[in-house]
Formats: structure tokens, sequence, C-alpha cells
């Protein structure tokens, strides 16, 4: 037995039964679905938020890995910096896909990495302006 038709018929006996009782039973019932339906959302929401943080930070530190080695990049580095773009830009929304193209294509103006974590955490956070800037961000 549920803890909410528990609590709800024991309501319900309480308040004399009848019709009385059964809307009051129907009421919770509906009002602990809405609740936990809300709860489930924001769950998923959250978690949403973590994979997209998680795949634009794995993108990232592939994409700097030969700068942080200095190291020229081999066939195999590639491939790996390649197969962790394909398997996480799946996560992301077009915002943070027309953020990250232009910094991993080397395009005029685009952003650099540490304005790339601060632009993310702007799109991911729901914020009108970033609340940190880049230079706020370690680097080693």
């Amino acid at each position: 037995m549920e803890w909410s038709n528990f609590f709800s018929g024991v309501i319900g006996a309480f308040l004399g039964g009848g019709a009385g009782g059964i809307l009051l039973k129907i009421y919770l019932d509906h009002r602990l679905t809405i609740e936990r339906s809300e709860l489930a959302e924001k769950r998923l929401q959250l978690q949403k938020q973590r994979d997209a943080s998680v795949a634009v930070a794995e993108i990232l530190g592939e994409w700097v890995r030969s700068t942080y080695l200095g190291q020229p990049i081999t066939n195999e580095q590639r491939w790996l910096m390649q197969t962790t773009y394909w398997k996480n830009i799946l996560l992301l929304d077009k915002k943070l896909i027309d953020q990250l193209f232009p910094l991993l294509a080397h395009a005029h103006g685009a952003v650099g990495t540490n304005e790339m974590i601060v632009q993310t955490r702007k799109i991911l956070l729901g914020l009108n302006e970033p609340d940190i800037k880049a230079t706020d961000l370690n680097n080693w």
C-alpha cells in the first residue's frame, strides 16, 4: 500500500467518510501526484544540466590535451578527440553548440576555453549575465 493512499484514507475516515471523504481522498491523491511529477521534472532538468556540463568539460579537456602535453597531436589522439566530441555533442542544446563550434574550429572571434566555461555556466543556469569571469578561473 502506498503511503499517500493510506494517509488520504485515514483523513477521509476521520472526516466522516461518505462522499466528502471520497472527494478529499481524490483531491489529496491528485495533489500528491502533481507534486511527485513536479519533483521528477526538476530532477530530470538537473540531470540534463549535469550531463551537458560534463559533455562540455570532456570535449574541452580532450581539445586542449595536446597543448598541455606540449606534443604534436597523433592520429590516435585526434581519433580520441573526435569520438569524445561525437559522444558528447548529442547531449548539448543549440545554444551551447553555437558557442562551442567556433572555438573548436579556431574561428576568428571565437571565445577562449575559460570564456566557454563561463558561457556554458550562464546558459545551463539560465542566468541573464555571467556570475563569474573567465579571469576568475584557474588554469594549471
